[in-house]
């Protein structure tokens, strides 16, 4: 993060460098558990690449993690948000 404002928010250091592609993130428990959650609201501060996690369940009622971040929106004065479901992995990066 480089917003001044990310000295005051807590995530992993290397949650830039997890695995990724268009629908999912590997991360470590060590990740996992690194990130706040925010399930029900989102955090406040909005600026690029604060991450938090959010619990999300599927059709038939399994609960995930997806990983959130805020991101650069097109339109001015707006934040983005992308989002990735969580595939939690060993600490060497394989499933």
């Amino acid at each position: 993060m480089t917003d001044p404002l990310g000295r005051h928010w807590r995530q992993p250091a290397d949650i830039r460098q997890a695995p990724m592609d268009d629908t999912h993130v590997l991360l470590t428990p060590r990740q996992l558990a690194g990130l706040a959650e925010y399930s029900r609201s989102y955090p406040s501060g909005t600026y690029d690449g604060k991450c938090w996690k959010r619990e999300g369940e599927d059709d038939v009622g399994v609960t995930f993690w997806y990983l959130c971040w805020y991101q650069p929106h097109p339109t001015p004065g707006k934040i983005g948000i992308g989002f990735r479901i969580i595939l939690e992995v060993e600490s060497g990066g394989t499933a």
